[in-house]
């Protein structure tokens, strides 16, 4: 038995909770879906009524001035403007007590004429106060309010509401669920790792390390009491088990070492091989106490995922109503374009993150990385609340400026506190659980801030958010809290210009950094975060739909990008890989050319979510391949910092350069020049990286 069998048998067990809870959450979505079915038209036959009211009031009035039923005038016209009111009704009709039709606007749907005449309708004209539940006729439902003066019926009114407009209702409601269903399920997922999965994960490791060195021979007692431990009480036992046996090794040796110091005459037959026994003894097996050790457990290192994820939750349910929500604070500014100042707090954002990076990192390591976490989820919350509140644009900026500010010192604190802990043996699965933190608040964050956004409206979607940071904070305190720098690794400590340049100017840098990187966050928030937002409003659809847009996205990236990190072997694979992911990223943005419907923007971002997750594992690891003399003589803790300073600042641009964009050529002509923009980015990324083939010796 070792680690990697118990290991398996805990993803079984949470492969088994989840395949519950996603059969349970299915189940419900159904049911649902259902529920909204049965409601809607009741709820579709209100609506109607209350367009109908009014229209039912100015015949009511004119027939106390004494105009005849039959001869109303401006009706059509009435009808007209109703349509443009309420443009899921289809079909307007005036019918006598008979059910003959006096006015109507646009086309009957097929068997009106039967329905106006029928029993069952014009028995409404006997009860003033009655209308008619909704019947589907052919394409619409229809509606019919009865209209009875003060001499006694007069005729009724019908409204027919396009199918069209429910069935829409209930695609979106579908959505929803959906939406919810996704998101629920990374809920499980996280909450399942929280409460019992990294714990579990870390006990099931410790119990099969304890196995492993007692089958290799290795008693050693350790001095740490591993009570926090799922399977705490049977590691005790074990080692009480084994302090039990170092105890009698121990005792052997004091009744070995008491015999040879008595006089030889006196000395035990045996002794000799007693004392060869237990010399054996001491070179098959190992004895006594484990020596201290710094290293943090790998259950301690886990605890970072939670307070991650709930406060990078909290920023990402602002991604897809953030530009409408500073379109609606404009105030207008002479020397910059509604457009660009639509821009600028997300550009604004992004900038303090870049450049407020470094400084970051020496802070975190003078006062710790909990304290560090603590200082900016409150710092961010109080920006999320101030947010709400918001007057204008331009107060705006700076209540942003304070949410970029907390989310700089937190994601460099988690950042630092895994740099600070992973060995060069979990390296890799450390920054997998850190990414993963990030990737799943990527998805649940934009679909449930729109959904949010459209019900309760986008001031009390940011006080939402403040919650969330308020509440990691909680999390945060979990964290132990330690401020030693690894012997490893050297103090932290601010880029140096003539570093930025040098780097700036290097050819194998810059090609990576400035023909990969940077497209790429450009590509990211000038067409996610900026135009998708901005263009979804702008065609008539719903902040809920751009959130499920923006979702997507993250969904894609967190199926793929495993997948794709593991073709990243070798320095050719990570240029294909890099270069090909910027194609295809940009062939997302032209694929505008082809319609300007909703779906065209969903299959936009699944194109730059693919491109995204096969270049993104790749970048970094390209500048180790491509650098290697600069880390030497910088070190990479400089060149990295400059790469990611650089990659930054092109999140930076992103929302800049779709603002200039817009406000120029439109959205779609937006959407396409982004994308042929990193679409060229990549082609000539692939021609500066192809590689000439090597000669080959021939035989004479």
């Amino acid at each position: 038995m070792n680690a990697t069998y118990l290991r398996r048998i805990y993803l079984k067990l949470a492969g088994v909770v989840t395949l519950v809870v996603l059969l349970a959450l299915l189940a419900n979505a159904a049911l649902t879906q259902r529920t909204f079915e049965q409601a809607l038209a009741p709820e579709v036959a209100k609506k109607a009524m209350s367009v109908g009211a009014s229209i039912r009031a100015l015949v009511l009035k004119a027939a106390e001035n004494g105009i005849g039923f039959a001869e109303l005038y401006g009706v059509e016209q009435r009808f007209a403007d109703v349509k443009n009111e309420a443009p899921e009704v289809a079909y307007l009709a005036l019918t006598d007590a008979s059910g003959q039709v006096l006015y109507q606007h646009a086309r009957a749907p097929e068997g009106a004429e039967r329905y106006f005449s029928s029993p069952a309708v014009l028995r409404l004209l006997a009860a003033p106060e009655g209308n008619s539940p909704p019947m589907r006729l052919g394409n619409q439902y229809m509606v019919s309010l009865p209209i009875v003066g003060q001499d006694g019926p007069l005729g009724l009114l019908h409204l027919g509401v396009d199918a069209r407009f429910v069935n829409d209702l209930v695609l979106d409601m579908l959505f929803d669920v959906l939406v919810v269903l996704v998101v629920s399920l990374f809920f499980t997922l996280e909450l399942l790792h929280f409460m019992a999965g990294a714990r579990l994960d870390a006990s099931l490791k410790a119990l099969g390390e304890a196995f492993e060195r007692g089958a290799s021979g290795n008693f050693l007692t350790r001095r740490d009491r591993r009570n926090e431990l799922a399977f705490g009480g049977l590691l005790r036992l074990m080692d009480a088990t084994l302090e039990r046996v170092n105890g009698a090794y121990a005792a052997l040796g004091r009744a070995v070492d008491a015999g040879r110091r008595v006089p030889a005459h006196e000395r035990q037959p045996g002794l000799a091989k007693a004392q060869a026994g237990l010399q054996a003894l001491g070179e098959r097996y190992r004895f006594g106490t484990e020596p201290p050790s710094n290293r943090l457990e790998e259950g301690d290192l886990a605890k970072i995922r939670a307070p991650l994820f709930m406060f990078i939750l909290a920023e990402e349910l602002t991604r897809p109503f953030l530009p409408g929500y500073v379109k609606e604070l404009l105030v207008p500014v002479s020397w910059i374009s509604p457009q660009m100042m639509v821009g600028l707090p997300i550009a604004l954002f992004m900038l303090i993150v870049a450049i407020g990076q470094p400084f970051f990192g020496v802070y975190c390591e003078r006062v710790g990385h909990r304290r560090t976490m603590m200082l900016g989820a409150g710092i961010a919350a109080a920006g999320f609340v101030a947010s709400a509140m918001a007057h204008n644009v331009l107060d705006l900026l700076l209540w942003r400026s304070l949410c970029a500010l907390g989310y700089g010192l937190v994601f460099v604190a988690g950042q630092a506190f895994v740099l600070d802990h992973a060995t060069s043996a979990n390296r890799a699965r450390s920054f997998a659980l850190f990414v993963g933190a990030i990737m799943a608040a990527t998805v649940c964050g934009p679909s449930i801030g729109g959904i949010l956004a459209d019900n309760v409206g986008t001031r009390a979607s940011f006080v939402v958010a403040a919650v969330l940071a308020a509440a990691s904070m909680m999390v945060i305190r979990l964290l132990p809290d330690s401020r030693e720098v690894p012997s490893n690794r050297g103090p932290a400590r601010l880029p140096r210009l003539v570093d930025i340049a040098a780097l700036a100017t290097n050819r194998r840098f810059m090609t990576v950094t400035g023909l990969a990187a940077m497209p790429a966050k450009i590509l990211l928030t000038g067409l996610c975060f900026y135009l998708v937002p901005l263009y979804v409003l702008s065609i008539g659809d719903s902040q809920a739909m751009a959130g499920r847009i923006v979702m997507i996205y993250g969904v894609v990236m967190v199926v793929m990008a495993p997948v794709t990190a593991a073709l990243a072997s070798s320095r050719d694979r990570m240029n294909w890989l890099v270069g090909g992911g910027l194609v295809l990223s940009g062939l997302g943005g032209t694929l505008m050319l082809a319609g300007q419907d909703v779906g065209w923007v969903f299959a936009a971002v699944i194109l730059v979510g693919l491109g995204q997750s096969l270049s993104i594992s790749a970048q970094s690891a390209l500048v180790t391949e491509n650098c290697e003399a600069e880390i030497e003589r910088l070190g990479d803790g400089t060149v990295y910092g400059v790469y990611r300073l650089l990659e930054r600042l092109g999140n930076a641009l992103g929302p800049l350069i779709a603002a200039a964009l817009v406000s120029s050529i439109g959205f779609r002509h937006s959407f396409v020049a982004i994308g042929a923009g990193v679409l060229l980015c990549g082609l000539v990324f692939l021609v500066a990286t192809r590689r000439s083939p090597q000669p080959q010796l021939v035989p004479a």
